[in-house]
């Protein structure tokens, strides 16, 4: 399941086969067609997904999607100030995906005839538009069934490609751009540390570390109050907002991994701080979990724990997971049994409705081993 969902949304029209990163969404069932929206949060979790693909199966495709992926943050989402910027728009002058898509004509000239039948064959640009008279480039079908159509291998295709995506790369830049959401979002900003400090730990790559420190260091100077809580968004020289839980739990994630990958004292330091109040200001010391909101937010009509995972997992599924990695790098049994509370309370969720739970149930396999390690201690 894992290798086939990550196989199709690499060849599909969701990856930029240019420049890198996903799209939002697919318009399609078919996975052809995008919401050509960029957004961080999206492509901060596929790092880590891709990364650990890499890590599991050893094949280099996941690799390479992985690093097109963080070289387009790099370039393209990160502010001079090293974090992390929330969104690329999916319109150029009112009109979605102008940026993206391609006419033939524009393809043929920018390649040459010869150039041009290899790329459009490999790039599912050899018919009729798929997209409003213009194309989405994506892979119709494997690479190596198109270089056997060639008469090349898969590598030497590849190859071959490499310098016609260049080239309508440099020439797609020269167009207007769609605008860029400067706005920084401290929950947003965790999950793009992690997949950076997961990237940098499996594949051996310093610069991504180097990327994921310098965006942690500034959240928790910027985005933190003396108090030490968090703030929510930063945006013209300002932070503003106070924190929901997500905040808290994707930022301590991001540490996390940044503790994993660096094994530097100061990152877990960092989370067991920000953890801590965290519970301070969302637990629920009655039903077990956290709150969406802080203790003194403004008054809702509902005080509300938050949803279940989607697009986004659920900061209370992060929170269970960050707390057993707190308790066996601590050993400190007390955030063992908030994980436990906390992934208690959604108990009868996770019976009756599995698969709106999926980070959850990762953090309740970490329970158990948690729990067994201690077990097995004298």
């Amino acid at each position: 399941m894992l290798v086939k969902t990550l196989d199709s949304m690499a060849a599909g029209g969701i990856w930029d086969h240019l420049g890198g990163g996903f799209h939002r969404y697919s318009t399609d069932r078919y996975w052809r067609i995008p919401h050509f929206e960029k957004m961080l949060y999206d492509n901060g979790q596929l790092a880590t997904v891709y990364a650990e693909a890499f890590a599991l199966t050893g094949d280099s495709r996941y690799k390479d999607v992985a690093e097109q992926l963080l070289e387009f943050v790099l370039r393209e989402m990160t502010g001079p100030h090293g974090a992390f910027y929330a969104a690329l728009d999916a319109e150029t002058e009112a009109k979605e995906g102008a940026f993206y898509v391609w006419k033939t004509d524009e393809l043929r000239k920018a390649l040459g005839d010869a150039d041009f039948a290899l790329f459009a064959d490999a790039y599912g640009a050899a018919g009729e538009p798929n997209f409003e008279g213009r194309h989405t480039l994506l892979l119709p079908r494997p690479l190596a069934e198109t270089a056997a159509r060639h008469k090349l291998s898969a590598e030497e295709l590849w190859a071959r490609l490499a310098p016609m995506r260049q080239k309508l790369l440099a020439l797609r830049n020269k167009r207007p751009r769609p605008l860029t959401d400067t706005k920084v979002i401290t929950s947003w900003n965790g999950l793009m540390i992690r997949g950076l400090a997961d990237a940098g730990r499996i594949l051996e790559n310093e610069r991504y570390l180097a990327a994921a420190n310098k965006a942690a260091d500034f959240v928790l100077a910027r985005l933190r109050t003396k108090d030490g809580r968090l703030l929510c968004t930063y945006a013209g020289g300002e932070a503003k907002l106070n924190a929901y839980l997500d905040d808290y739990a994707f930022l301590v994630d991001g540490l996390i991994a940044l503790h994993r990958a660096t094994a530097d004292r100061r990152w877990l330091d960092e989370a067991r701080r920000l953890t801590d109040k965290m519970i301070e200001l969302h637990g629920d010391e009655r039903g077990g979990g956290f709150f969406f909101t802080s203790t003194d937010h403004e008054t809702l009509i509902v005080r509300t724990k938050g949803p279940s995972d989607g697009a986004l997992p659920s900061g209370n599924s992060v929170a269970a997971d960050n707390l057993i990695y707190l308790a066996t790098a601590l050993k400190e049994a007390k955030y063992l049994e908030q994980a436990e509370k906390t992934i208690a309370a959604r108990g009868a969720m996770l019976k009756n409705y599995p698969l709106a739970y999926p980070r959850m149930f990762t953090a309740l396999a970490a329970l158990e081993e948690a729990k067994r390690l201690i077990d097995k201690k004298p």
